[in-house]
């Protein structure tokens, strides 16, 4: 006979927190940054801390390693941290790790360094200011594509770096913080370039 799910995990262990103060975030992605960094060529917090939001649904992490080995490494890191493993594949890394009374979502996005600032970019957010980027990419004939770049004819033009990126669309570089989207706008985008 199977066992009734709540019983199977009682509910003090599956309290999944819905969202952080942005301290304690911080504090946690530190905490994790620390412990996997020497696995990763590259490593940067991502997401809502990067744009520094008031309140955080989970830790997101853009990371370049060495080799494959180096990537699944960050698994056993997490289990040190008791992290409770939710997805792990060649390019995403998702776990549950504990924290106050309950677990957060923290996410890690493989990237190559050819291709780091496009998923920082990506990963950074926010998801309208990405949606509002890949149109002003296509209106100026060309494609964002996460796992590649920027794409112009075919051809990767821009993806190593945010900056890059925003430069070849011809566009000021925002801060994180600015990445967000007020009435159909970027709140960085000087009037004269609408």
């Amino acid at each position: 006979m199977m066992k009734k799910q709540s019983t199977l995990f009682p509910e003090s262990e599956v309290t999944v927190i819905p969202e952080l103060d942005l301290k304690e975030a911080e504090r946690i992605a530190a905490q994790v940054k620390e412990a996997v960094g020497p696995l990763c060529d590259r490593i940067e917090v991502a997401g809502s801390i990067r744009r520094q939001k008031n309140k955080v649904h989970d830790i997101d992490f853009v990371v370049a390693t060495k080799n494959d080995a180096e990537w699944q490494k960050i698994n056993e890191k997490l289990k040190n941290l008791k992290a409770k493993p939710n997805c792990s594949g060649n390019n995403v890394i998702k776990a549950f790790l504990p924290c106050q009374n309950g677990l957060f979502q923290v996410d890690f996005y493989r990237a190559k360094p050819q291709t780091f600032g496009i998923h920082l970019l990506v990963r950074t957010g926010s998801a309208d200011h990405n949606v509002w980027l890949a149109g002003y990419a296509i209106s100026k004939g060309m494609r964002i594509k996460y796992s590649e770049g920027l794409i112009k004819d075919n051809s990767v033009i821009a993806g190593e770096t945010e900056q890059g990126v925003f430069e070849a669309l011809g566009l000021p570089y925002p801060l994180p913080s600015e990445r967000e989207i007020v009435e159909s706008k970027p709140v960085w985008m000087p009037p004269e370039k609408l």
